[in-house]
């Protein structure tokens, strides 16, 4: 991790605490927990200093699943101050996913890059995400989804959904990221 990345990720980290991420309800614990552990996977897995960042802050604007947020969209500009402009972006696209329009388009098997439309849930404006918007997108997807199914009570076992979506999505994904949920999740191919 270079000097500049250790830098933002302590900046990352005190304006979660500034914002209460670890005093926020989340689904097995607080959320903070869950974003550190997000980012611990995100590194396991291969992912880019950036995508720890983004795992970090993923939760920022809340998301599709997690109504619950630390910033309204409004003060984007303070997060692109703390992790970059770049990482924001990432940030805010896997915060602004309609999942019950992507997801499904992700998993089809014959589905092909020119055929995604992502739609923002926070604008209602639908784009053609890039090659590289969509593995990250579903690389951050199993690492949040496969963090998840480890804290649970009843472990990654319960999280057959997650482990099919996985197996449907594969092909968006990078190898590492697939490597390590499928491991997590106890898959068999």
């Amino acid at each position: 991790m270079s000097s500049t990345t250790t830098g933002q990720r302590e900046a990352v980290l005190e304006f979660l605490r500034q914002h209460d991420a670890e005093r926020t309800p989340h689904l097995f614990g607080d959320l903070l927990s869950h974003l550190l552990g997000v980012e611990e996977l995100v590194h396991r897995w291969g992912g880019s200093d950036r995508l720890g960042l983004v795992a970090l802050a993923h939760a920022t604007y809340g998301t599709h699943g997690f109504e619950p947020h630390l910033l309204e969209l409004a003060d984007r500009p303070v997060l692109a101050t703390i992790i970059g402009p770049e990482a924001e972006a990432e940030v805010y696209f896997y915060a602004s996913c309609d999942r019950d329009l992507f997801y499904p388009q992700l998993e089809g098997p014959e589905t092909r890059l020119g055929d995604l439309r992502f739609r923002d849930r926070f604008t209602g404006g639908d784009l053609a995400p890039s090659a590289q918007d969509v593995t990250r997108f579903v690389d951050l997807t199993y690492a949040n989804e496969a963090e998840l199914a480890a804290a649970s009570p009843g472990g990654p076992a319960e999280w057959t959904w997650e482990a099919d979506f996985c197996r449907r999505t594969r092909r968006w994904s990078s190898p590492g990221f697939f490597e390590g949920a499928s491991a997590l999740l106890q898959m068999e191919d």
